[in-house]
């Protein structure tokens, strides 16, 4: 069972690390430094690669016990809020786009942009706190065996 205990808990290990690398530590060193689109669009690419493989893990890979397979389906759910965080974020940051495209000061344009992308950052940095929370319960049920 010990075993057991040990691959239930990697989805949930895997998720976390997700959320940390990935949707904390990135985006603060993106912020840090002068290459923002660059480290946003590895962090980016990583997160989704992350939650990929988990899916895969949940769907189509076979496990021994019905509880390995219950915590891949569970972290594969919490990645799947994750993903609809980001269609929020992505449908406020397009409704930014159409307000500045038609904004006919350009400075405006670009104060209305700036302003949106970061309410469109709260749906993503909101899911991620309370995908820590859920994660941390998960990992602990799954350490106990439940």
């Amino acid at each position: 069972m010990n075993n057991d205990i040990k691959q239930a808990s990697l989805p949930h290990e895997r998720m976390m690390i997700n959320l940390a690398l990935f949707h904390l530590l990135l985006p603060v060193a993106a912020f840090s430094s002068g290459h923002i689109a660059w480290i946003l669009s590895v962090a980016l690419i990583g997160a989704l690669v992350s939650i990929g493989w988990i899916a895969w893990k949940a769907k189509f890979a076979q496990y021994d016990t019905v509880l390995i397979q219950q915590h891949w389906h569970l972290a594969w759910r919490h990645a799947q809020w994750l993903l609809i965080s980001y269609g929020v974020s992505a449908l406020i940051m397009l409704v930014a786009w159409l307000l500045s495209s038609v904004q006919p000061d350009h400075n405006m344009a670009t104060i209305m942009l700036v302003v949106f992308s970061r309410i469109a950052a709260v749906p993503i940095l909101l899911m991620v706190l309370v995908l820590f929370m859920l994660e941390m319960t998960a990992l602990s049920d799954a350490r106990k065996g439940a």
